[in-house]
C-alpha cells in the first residue's frame, strides 16, 4: 500500500483593490490608473507556483484559497489556469475546498459562474455590514442591499459551500443595531460566516481618524456585549462558534483552508507579501517564507528568477511547538496530542504543557481538558 500523501494548502494573493478600505491593513494596491496587466501578473503567479511546488511533489493539495486584495478582479481564465497548473504539481484531493474571495459589486457579481467553472468551489463575500452609511465612511462600493444579493446569487452557484464576512463595531453603531443587521444576515446566510470585531490597525486611514477624534466607536463594554450578541444569537439559529470569529451549521462547512492553518499543516503562499510555512523535503527543516511585498518588485524578481521571496528563515523547534498551541486553541476542538506531536517531533502534549497552570485556566472556565485523548481545547468562555 502506498503511503499516505502530506496534506499541503496553497494561498494565491491577488493584491488590487478597486478601492480601498479605510480599516484594512492587509497588503494591498489600488487598480492602476492604466489597467490591470492581467496576462503580467498570472504569469508571474504561475511562475512563483512551479518554482514553489516543485519540491513538495509528494504532497497533496488540500485547498487552495484566492486572497487579497479583491481576486473576483482577476479573470476567471486566468483563476483556472492557476488552478491547473498548480494540480499538475501536486495533485488536488478528490474533496479539494477552493475559496475564492469577491466583493458584491455587480461587476464581480457577474463573474460568479465563470469562477465555479474555472475551478472555484468555495465563494467568499466581503459585506462587513448592510448599513449603507458605515460601508460609505469606510470606502465600500456596494450597498447593504447589494451584499445580501450577492449572498443569494452565490447560494444558487455554490449550494453549502457560500460563506460573507460581517463586522461589529463600526462608528456609532448601536448594540440594538448590530442585533437588527445580524437578524437579517443570518436569515441570508448560507452555512457559513465570519463575524469580526472591528479591528483599528496602525497605519490604516481608521487608525488615524480615531487618533484625530474625527471617529468615534462604540466603547469595550458595548463590544463586548456585541460579541456575547454575537455568539447567543448565531447558536440559536445553529450556526456553531467553532473557531474565535468563524461559525458554521454544519462541520463539513468548516472552513479546511483555515483549519489547516490553526492545525499546524504545510501550506505555500504564492503572491506579493504572502507567507509560507512548510518542511523542506531535503533539510527537513520547517520554513518560513514571506514574498516581497511591493507588487512590482515581486513581479520584476518572478520573472527574473522565478520566484518573489524576500525572506526566508528556518523555524525552531520551539517556536513551532508555541505556535501549534496558541493556534490550536483558536478553535473549539482546541489541540489533540496526535496533532501536537506531529510538530513536536514525538513529545506528548502533556509533557509540554505546566498542566499546574492549565489547571488554573481550567477552574476558572477558561479551559479544558479532554484525558482519554490528551486534547487541551478552550471554552466558549475561553475563546472569548
Amino acid at each position: 500500500m502506498a503511503a499516505a500523501r502530506v496534506p499541503l494548502s496553497l494561498y494565491v494573493h491577488w493584491p488590487y483593490c478597486s478601492f480601498l478600505c479605510k480599516f484594512c491593513a492587509f497588503s494591498k494596491a489600488r487598480v492602476p490608473s492604466q489597467g490591470v496587466d492581467h496576462e503580467r501578473i498570472t504569469n508571474a503567479l504561475i511562475k512563483e507556483l512551479r518554482t514553489s511546488l516543485a519540491p513538495h511533489k509528494d504532497k497533496e493539495l488540500r485547498s487552495i484559497y484566492f486572497g487579497g486584495g479583491t481576486p473576483s478582479l482577476s479573470l476567471p481564465r486566468n483563476i483556472g489556469r492557476i488552478i491547473d497548473a498548480a494540480n499538475k504539481l501536486v495533485p488536488l484531493t478528490a474533496d479539494a475546498e477552493v475559496t475564492l474571495e469577491s466583493n458584491p459589486t455587480l461587476a464581480e457579481v457577474a463573474k460568479m459562474r465563470d469562477f465555479k467553472q474555472a475551478g472555484v468551489n468555495r465563494y467568499s463575500i466581503g459585506i462587513q455590514t448592510l448599513d449603507d452609511e458605515s460601508l460609505r465612511k469606510m470606502g465600500r462600493l456596494h450597498t447593504g442591499a447589494e451584499g445580501l444579493a450577492a449572498v443569494d446569487r452565490a447560494k444558487t452557484l455554490f449550494p453549502g459551500r457560500v460563506t460573507f464576512d460581517m463586522i461589529f463595531g463600526f462608528e456609532s453603531q448601536t448594540l440594538g443595531q448590530w442585533q437588527a443587521e445580524l437578524k437579517t444576515a443570518l436569515d441570508h446566510a448560507d452555512r457559513h460566516i465570519s463575524i469580526y470585531q472591528l479591528t483599528v490597525e496602525p497605519g490604516t486611514p481608521l487608525f488615524r481618524d480615531q487618533r484625530a477624534q474625527r471617529v468615534v466607536l462604540p466603547s469595550d463594554d458595548v463590544q463586548a456585549q456585541m460579541y456575547e450578541m454575537t455568539v447567543d444569537m448565531c447558536r440559536a439559529r445553529g450556526f456553531r462558534h467553532y473557531e474565535v470569529s468563524s461559525y458554521a451549521s454544519h462541520s463539513s462547512a468548516e472552513s479546511m483552508h483555515n483549519k489547516g492553518y490553526w492545525h499546524g499543516q504545510q501550506w505555500v503562499g504564492i503572491g506579493p507579501s504572502a507567507h509560507s510555512r512548510f518542511t523542506d523535503p531535503v533539510s527537513g527543516q520547517r520554513i518560513s517564507s514571506v514574498r516581497i511585498p511591493d507588487t512590482r518588485r515581486w513581479v520584476q524578481q518572478c520573472e527574473s528568477v522565478g520566484h518573489g521571496t524576500g525572506k526566508e528563515l528556518v523555524v525552531g523547534d520551539a517556536e513551532a511547538k508555541q505556535e501549534a498551541v496558541v493556534f490550536g486553541l483558536r478553535m473549539l476542538d482546541g489541540i489533540s496530542d496526535q496533532c501536537f506531536m506531529g510538530i513536536s517531533g514525538g513529545q506528548p502534549l502533556k509533557s509540554y504543557l505546566c498542566m499546574d497552570r492549565m489547571q488554573y485556566y481550567i477552574d476558572e472556565g477558561h479551559l479544558l481538558w479532554h484525558a482519554p485523548t490528551a486534547c487541551l481545547a478552550p471554552t466558549e468562555r475561553g475563546l472569548q
